[in-house]
């Protein structure tokens, strides 16, 4: 049996915040010891997390906690963002196991780190890994592809640890350590099965397009006409009066595989569109593109989102076929949110109205990690749901 249980606190004392939330979570084993504990808190309690860490082992029975920083944090009891916030879940399992893991020094070194990671996870053959790193000193697109030239099996999510700007750093938990530059995480194995689904915060724009002349991530030509051209005439006025503004709103999709000759619906990459040159007709993307390689412009637009989220669910409900998930992991973006749908708590109140009382845990991240069209992806602007089964 899998029991899993969540809590999330608002408090601004570190000790009392950890207590709350530790103690709601361990409502829900009840056995009253946890195998595995997953700690997101705001980036205000990082200092005072190093001393209070044997407190949350005390009260929850286990030295194995992982987590990392937040610039804000989720449960399927709401979200709180541009506050203190601390969210606990505790795992427990007689026939699932739940293996903790951290890679220190992890700048320059994430190919490295990939590999060694999927060689230490590789007698288990995890159904499921979740990673948090550094999100400002990692990789992860590089990590991913050490670990599947390690030949790790099977789904990979996660996202990149966060804080709101005034840190300058992020940080990882890890047992009683809290440290920069790293990435912890975990991976189930055993009697478990999961359903992992994506939903795209920015949503297409155009048909597919067809990359015709490019440099490394440079853009000349789209469909062999000037790529400048292109965005210009496809933004319409309104952005086109204003084109820094456009670039906050307006990305590329890419699909996950440069050789692919099409797009599906849903399964793109979002890029940043990260420069313009007028006069030579180029964008700048936050990618190496190829040419011959397809391309979408995307919208970042809350009701678009919000329709999609629905969809996300829906499909949810199709790939678990009747089974009840035990726990819920969600990775959203910290561009979406409030930030996205100008009211809070959207993403958690359509979880809850899906999946009832099953007890979800999450945080906004820097960038998110997900499986699509067979591999496992860095993505941006996205929401990435695990469920988890027995």
């Amino acid at each position: 049996m899998l029991n899993a249980g969540v809590g999330q606190s608002s408090q601004t004392d570190t000790r009392g915040a950890l207590e709350e939330a530790a103690g709601l979570a361990m409502d829900g084993l009840p056995d009253g010891n946890a195998d595995l504990v997953l700690l997101y808190a705001t980036a205000d309690h990082a200092g005072a997390l190093e001393q209070e860490l044997a407190r949350l082992q005390q009260v929850t029975g286990t030295r194995n906690t992982v987590g990392c920083s937040a610039l804000g944090i989720l449960t399927d009891g709401g979200e709180i963002e541009g506050e203190s916030g601390v969210a606990v879940m505790a795992l427990a399992s007689d026939t699932i196991r739940a293996r903790p893991f951290i890679r220190d020094s992890l700048r320059g070194n994430d190919d490295d780190a990939g590999r060694d990671i999927a060689n230490t996870l590789a007698p288990d053959r995890p159904s499921l890994t979740v990673l948090l790193a550094d999100g400002y000193r990692s990789r992860p697109d590089a990590m991913l592809d050490g670990m599947a030239s390690a030949g790790h099996p099977g789904p990979v999510v996660g996202a990149g640890a966060s804080e709101s700007a005034g840190h300058g750093r992020t940080y990882q938990f890890y047992e009683d350590r809290v440290t920069s530059n790293s990435v912890v995480g975990f991976a189930l194995s055993g009697a478990c099965g999961t359903a992992v689904e994506l939903t795209q915060g920015c949503q297409p724009v155009s048909s597919p397009m067809i990359i015709t002349k490019a440099q490394e991530n440079l853009i000349f030509e789209i469909d062999g006409r000037p790529a400048f051209e292109v965005f210009v005439e496809l933004i319409g006025k309104p952005f086109q009066q204003d084109l820094r503004r456009a670039l906050a709103f307006v990305f590329v999709g890419l699909p996950p595989d440069p050789a692919q000759s099409g797009i599906e619906p849903g399964q793109y990459l979002v890029r940043n569109i990260i420069g313009l040159d007028a006069q030579r007709g180029i964008l700048a993307v936050a990618q190496p593109v190829e040419a011959g390689q397809p391309l979408i412009f995307t919208l970042r637009d809350g009701q678009r989102a919000r329709d999609d989220l629905g969809q996300m669910l829906e499909r949810q409900e199709a790939r678990l076929d009747g089974k009840s998930p035990r726990l819920g992991l969600y990775f959203n973006c910290c561009a979406r949110g409030t930030g996205l749908y100008g009211v809070p708590g959207i993403d958690t109140a359509y979880i809850k109205q899906a999946l009832g009382d099953v007890p979800v845990i999450g945080f906004f991240g820097n960038y998110e990690i997900g499986p699509m069209a067979g591999g496992n992806h860095l993505l941006t602007y996205t929401g990435v749901l695990a469920l988890v089964t027995e």
